[in-house]
């Protein structure tokens, strides 16, 4: 399989927008930002909770967040929390393999959508045309 099958070629461009994409794994990274990319989207990388925080913090400006939920020393929920704590109108997605099962918890969770992995190109343009 290789990547444009997953990315496809259908999709017009996006206006530039600029999204930070949080997850531990460079190849789940480097797969958003292909889809991002093609549509005209600006990415930055943070590879965990707390350098997110660290971006958040210190001005950078960004249109949205797609936040991974498992990752080490601090996962995607308490990173959220403490993101929308200073900046709370920053839109933060969820993206994990757990945001389809009954381990979620949607209830309480500061995320303003849920995007499942594995990554389908459809489901990330629909919640970008949401907020983006």
């Amino acid at each position: 399989m290789n990547i444009q099958s997953i990315i496809g070629t259908d999709f017009a461009p996006m206006p530039i927008k600029r999204i930070l994409i949080v997850d531990d794994l460079k190849v789940n990274f480097l797969l958003v930002k292909a889809l991002l990319q093609k549509w005209g989207f600006e990415t930055v990388w943070a590879e965990n909770g707390f350098s997110a925080i660290e971006l958040i913090e210190s001005g950078q400006f960004f249109d949205a967040v797609i936040m991974d939920y498992n990752m080490p020393e601090i996962d995607g929920l308490q990173a959220t929390i403490i993101i929308k704590k200073i900046q709370p109108e920053l839109i933060v997605i969820s993206h994990s393999t757990y945001t389809d099962t009954p381990l979620f918890d949607r209830s309480n969770a500061p995320f303003d959508d849920y995007l499942p992995k594995p990554i389908k190109s459809q489901n990330l343009k629909e919640i970008l045309h949401k907020y983006c």
